[in-house]
């Protein structure tokens, strides 16, 4: 007597896409909770007892009817719940509780063998590519502080070092955070978000710089601190992803948030201290005056508005100047 066959498999994964619990389909219907009469039996409380039950179609698809579940189940966007029938489409995952369903026909094509991975030279190159761009930048900062370009050969050992140190250090703590949740350290893969996101913000801060030198858009160079805080934020974004790649949405929705309350904070700051959203009265960096695009400001305007903000500033220390008819306190040391 020949065994029956396989006519499917039902695959549980948790959050991280570890497997929990799988079962060799070989008869429908099928059910899935945590019963022990189940079939396909879950270890999550937010699982019914018989929480779904999958059969097959006369037309040959696969139909999912949940049971007697208060949390049901979704499949893409759209959420199921207690009663519903709905068909479920080839190589489609079914969220339930706190778990995803995969279901593989015993009809179903397989996939092509890939081939085994050889050294990484693409991911090595890039990786090589972001660190000797962050080693670049960071030089070159530190050129550009310098009064004597001498110097830079006595400080070259230590500020090649702290950028090393860092770099390792922050994606070291991604590394770990990737290993604990999904069992993979990924830590040049961090490296490279590091060093791609630091060296990303730097040429937007760049741009925008040359941008309001060629068309006098001083604004773009008054929040440089806004923007490197968007862009810090994009970076953190990129490392959570890799540590829940599933979650994009969620974690899109939270780092977008955080840097909402970050930015209102920011400007609130700035307009408690100074009376303004920037922390910047003046363009810090000139470029040659040939790359200028914006028309000359003529001799009596530019008087004019100098002189409008002479006169703010006259207010502003007015304002801070003690009142002169104001008694002085005598018990004051």
């Amino acid at each position: 007597m020949s065994a029956t066959p396989i006519l499917g498999l039902l695959q549980a994964t948790d959050r991280t896409g570890a497997l929990v619990a799988r079962l060799e389909v070989r008869h429908w219907p099928v059910t899935v909770g945590r019963a022990l009469t189940a079939d396909l039996v879950l270890d999550d409380s937010h699982v019914a007892g018989e929480h779904l039950r999958i059969d097959r179609t006369p037309e040959g698809g696969v139909s999912v009817r949940v049971l007697d579940s208060v949390n049901g189940a979704a499949l893409g966007r759209a959420r199921h719940g207690r009663g519903a029938q709905f068909n479920w489409p080839d190589g489609e995952v079914l969220a339930l509780g706190r778990l995803k369903l995969g279901l593989r026909l015993a009809e179903a094509p397989v996939a092509a063998e890939e081939l085994l991975p050889h050294f990484p030279w693409r991911t090595t190159g890039w990786t090589l590519l972001a660190l000797a761009g962050m080693l670049a930048l960071v030089l070159g900062q530190s050129w550009l502080t310098l009064t004597e370009p001498s110097q830079l050969a006595r400080q070259l050992p230590g500020v090649l070092g702290g950028v090393v140190l860092a770099v390792s250090v922050w994606a070291g703590l991604w590394a770990l955070a990737t290993k604990l949740f999904t069992g993979h350290l990924q830590f040049w893969r961090h490296v490279r978000i590091a060093c791609f996101s630091s060296l990303a913000v730097q040429a937007v801060s760049t741009l925008a710089g040359l941008l309001a030198f060629m068309f006098s858009l001083e604004s773009l160079a008054r929040f440089e601190g806004l923007m490197l805080l968007l862009g810090a934020a994009a970076g953190i974004y990129v490392h959570l992803t890799v540590i829940a790649p599933q979650r994009r949405r969620g974690l899109a929705a939270l780092v977008a948030g955080i840097a909402v309350l970050a930015t209102v904070a920011l400007l609130g700051s700035n307009w408690l201290q100074n009376k303004r959203l920037s922390n910047k009265l003046y363009l810090s960096t000139l470029y040659p005056p040939s790359l200028r695009m914006a028309p000359a400001v003529p001799v009596a305007q530019f008087l004019d508005e100098a002189g409008s903000i002479r006169k703010r500033l006259d207010e502003r220390l007015k304002d801070r100047e003690p009142d002169a008819d104001t008694p002085e306190d005598p018990d004051a040391d």
